[in-house]
């Protein structure tokens, strides 16, 4: 799909970004490339998100496998990185302070379309019907301001739990039904489980 206008690829970027997306600034570069990482199982979305940053991206991406020790199970991943562009260092400088990434302070960005891939990307389906977003490498102060964000603009009810010594997002299972209004349009076909569709 290569009718995604440039305001669609800066949302689908920084919903990743929020997500399993990262940016990494070359040592001796003066532009910041994007990478995204997916499970094997997620493939179809994988794709999806490849083809639609297709301004940034060419398209190629890399299949490798390695052995959880724990599990003594090979799991398959797929990874691709974008071109580095001087579109990419507005990101850079929002979302890292040294090499950590961060929740930006202007959330402005967290359209329905990004929530959609963040959904995708992090969303887990609640036992009570309510959506997790794991947000489990944020800050708590980071994730309180995320949380406040989706309460201000979305109207959700949510809370944030503990998982160990991290902090996630909990959409109460009556606001769940908002969610779905804002972002089915956006959701992958093989992504709406996660919002028990």
């Amino acid at each position: 799909n290569n009718n995604i206008s440039f305001d669609e690829t800066k949302e689908i970027i920084f919903g990743s970004l929020l997500g399993d997306g990262k940016l990494e600034m070359p040592p001796r570069g003066k532009n910041a490339r994007f990478g995204f990482i997916q499970a094997e199982f997620k493939k179809e979305y994988f794709i999806s998100v490849s083809n639609s940053l297709s301004t940034i991206s060419s398209g190629k991406y890399r299949e490798y496998s390695y052995l959880d020790r724990r599990t003594g199970k090979t799991y398959k991943s797929l990874n691709f990185w974008s071109r580095a562009l001087p579109l990419l260092n507005e990101f850079y400088h929002k979302f890292y302070v040294g090499n950590v990434k961060i929740v930006p302070l202007d959330l402005s960005l967290l359209t329905p379309l990004a929530f959609a891939h963040w959904v995708m990307q992090d969303g887990a389906r609640g036992t009570s019907k309510g959506l997790y977003l794991c947000t489990d490498n944020f800050t708590h102060a980071d994730v309180k301001r995320l949380t406040q964000y989706l309460i201000e603009k979305y109207n959700l009810k949510c809370s944030i739990h503990k998982a160990g010594r991290n902090h996630r997002i909990y959409i109460l299972a009556k606001s769940v039904d908002i969610v779905k209004n804002q972002i089915l349009p956006f959701m992958h076909e093989s992504m709406l489980y996660k919002l028990g569709v």
